[in-house]
């Protein structure tokens, strides 16, 4: 059964207008983590499934970095790039073709005698559109060691014919080694280009490669943006490989129930082109044993389906017993662009932080309108019906959100700190809270293995909060903690090199006092200098707030605890907890959210908001009648 005809899944929300976005990084080639994650998918039946939103982010680290030469409309040139083998000569980056082909795959045969060697490969799928011989990588063997006589890596030639597909391979040193047939790996398959220039607006955009030559790449400019103004000359990109169904989920085999469309795990992929607003924009795909399908067409082999970046799927668990799927890939540590396209169209995106964050931090309130004349925003309005809606899928069911334009005029967004829970169990109590500041008239300078002292009159802070210093500054000392001019020579006191003190940044407190602190780790490289303008911060009561909002906490060992942010004249003047939450054994994240996010069914309320787990996603649907294709972007909750 399909699972858009499932009723408790409220699935007729799909009839509605949808939107079709897609999300981009916005943190250049600096801070992307790589790992992967476990996601439970509990089991279901193939009447019944267990529906889930997935989406492994980016496929590793890039694959190239360099900066742009000249770019022509949607081609954009490179410059030659020192070989790799001898630097002193330049080569050009790229393989023709190689960056937009259909990705070969083959299997290894060892020897039958026992030899441990690779005797031949067996193409199970020849690629297409090849342009130049790809080369072929074959896995270190498992047995003997690197210098031994047992140990030599297979060296594999791939054979082209005229219609740009592998059609065989020769074994030109058969290795020595390997105990089991190892992985082929062949070069090749569909990639994306990534704007990684962090002084620019557009950091972190993706352009699909459709075709390249040896210096050039050729994208996809499907909202038909002035590429010359995102990719300048001599400005840094990324180039990354797409995800598709089968290098994600594996080609031959995978950890789904496998077998005919009647019993198998269905993973449905939203339609990127022609969608009509019905349920078929869904395609359902499942794996038979050998090769991955489509429920449509059962005889085709559908492994190179790709996965944009940042798209989320919908597994569908058709067996009983629950699917533990563990998914890899590259998450983003910085902000986000979110694709919208005009009206009418829709899409599944994924949570790209990698880590739970709460739906209020998905679209901030820059990038939300009231007004319809604006057509590139989100749409917020009291009406649910009128707004551009979320969807979330929760255990199973669909819920909805819309944001009501509340606080749309923050300008500056507040924070707070908070320390490990001092109640019972790790729980959290208002002692555990701080958002205060003070000025500081005195550091001291001890030797190395010493805390820094920091004096602050009446400061109240207590041991385990982190607070940030700034604007401290000092007379530099050598190791005696005598003044040194900028040659190193004593000089007299105040006659120093006046420089930026160690102890400005976040540390953890300790050892407090009524007037005094200590900064934890941290030894002095100065003789502190009071001109008024340090002082330290453990928080913000920001700027243009108009409710009450959400505040939760993340990390720290423990869970579950929740609180509210009180707001008089457009600051947040408290944080009461609602919640205690309980196994902060360490300090969590605290998050002060933007607020006016409401739940159907759940009336208005500061805690109308929604945790979206890292590695799954929401769906999206846009009812601004007049939306255009446009970017806007979101942030990471902890930057």
């Amino acid at each position: 059964m399909n699972f858009i005809d499932q009723p408790r899944l409220h699935l007729s929300m799909f009839c509605m207008l949808f939107l079709w976005i897609r999300c981009y990084s916005n943190d250049g080639n600096t801070g992307d983590l790589v790992g992967s994650i476990s996601i439970e998918v509990p089991g279901g039946t193939p009447g019944s499934p267990y529906y889930k939103i997935v989406s492994p982010s980016l496929k590793g680290q890039p694959v190239f970095r360099g900066l742009v030469d000249s770019v022509e409309d949607t081609n954009i040139s490179f410059s030659r790039v020192p070989d790799l083998l001898d630097p002193t000569t330049l080569s050009n980056p790229f393989k023709p073709g190689m960056l937009a082909c259909k990705q070969a795959r083959a299997n290894s045969i060892l020897d039958p005698d026992g030899n441990l060697t690779v005797v031949s490969l067996t193409p199970t799928y020849a690629g297409l559109n090849y342009q130049v011989t790809p080369e072929v990588v074959v896995d270190l063997p498992t047995e003997g060691n690197h210098t031994g006589f047992n140990y030599d890596v297979a060296q594999v030639e791939a054979k082209l014919d005229g219609s740009g597909q592998i059609t065989s391979f020769d074994v030109l040193n058969a290795g020595r080694g390997y105990s089991f047939p190892p992985k082929v790996t062949i070069e090749g398959g569909p990639h994306y280009l990534r704007v990684a220039d962090l002084d620019s607006n557009h950091t972190g955009k993706f352009f699909r490669i459709t075709s390249n030559s040896e210096a050039n790449v050729i994208v996809d400019n499907n909202l038909s943006e002035s590429v010359g103004s995102i990719f300048t000359p001599n400005s840094p990109v990324e180039i990354f490989k797409a995800w598709t169904l089968g290098s994600l989920f594996g080609y031959d085999s995978t950890s789904f129930n496998e077998g005919n469309d009647s019993v198998a795990d269905y993973v449905y992929i939203l339609k990127s082109s022609g969608q009509d607003g019905t349920p078929n924009d869904f395609v359902p795909y499942f794996h038979d044993g050998t090769a991955w399908r489509a429920v449509s067409d059962i005889n085709n082999d559908y492994g190179d389906v790709v996965i944009p970046p940042d798209e989320g799927m919908i597994i569908a668990r058709r067996s009983n017993l629950p699917l533990d799927l563990v998914l890899s890939g590259t998450v983003r540590t910085q902000g986000t662009f979110i694709e919208l396209p005009e009206v009418s169209q829709r899409a599944l995106i994924n949570n790209p932080f990698g880590l739970d964050i709460m739906l209020s931090d998905l679209i901030p309130p820059t990038s939300l309108t009231q007004s319809y004349a604006n057509l590139s925003g989100w749409l917020a309005n009291e009406s649910q019906e009128l707004a551009d809606n979320v969807m979330i899928l929760n255990q199973g069911v669909w819920e909805t959100f819309w944001h009501d334009g509340t606080n749309m005029g923050i300008t500056e967004k507040a924070y707070a700190t908070a320390r490990a829970g001092s109640g019972i169990g790790g729980s959290l109590s208002q002692q555990d809270i701080s958002m205060a500041s003070g000025s500081i008239s005195h550091m001291t300078n001890p030797n190395l293995g010493t805390n820094i002292t920091v004096t602050s009159v009446g400061h109240g802070l207590r041991n385990g909060f982190m607070v940030k210093v700034e604007g401290a500054t000092g007379y530099k000392t050598d190791d005696n903690k005598i003044q040194v001019d900028e040659d190193g020579n004593n000089v007299l006191s105040g006659e120093g090199l006046l420089i930026e003190s160690a102890a400005n940044g976040s540390f953890l407190v300790t050892n407090c006092t009524s007037n005094t602190f200590e900064l934890d780790g941290k030894s002095g490289n100065c003789d502190f200098y009071d001109d008024g303008n340090a002082f330290w911060s453990t928080g913000s009561s920001g700027a243009g707030y108009s409710s009450d909002t959400m505040v939760s906490f993340v990390g720290g060992g423990g869970s579950g605890g929740k609180g509210v942010a009180k707001v008089d004249s457009g600051t947040i003047t408290s944080i009461l907890i609602t919640d205690p939450g309980a196994g902060y054994v360490e300090a969590p994240n605290l998050l002060i959210h933007s607020g006016g996010w409401n739940r159907m069914g759940a009336g208005r309320s500061p805690s109308n908001d929604f945790t979206v787990p890292a590695g799954s996603g929401i769906l999206l649907l846009r009812n601004h009648t007049s939306g255009i294709a446009a970017r806007v972007s979101i942030r990471n909750p902890l930057k």
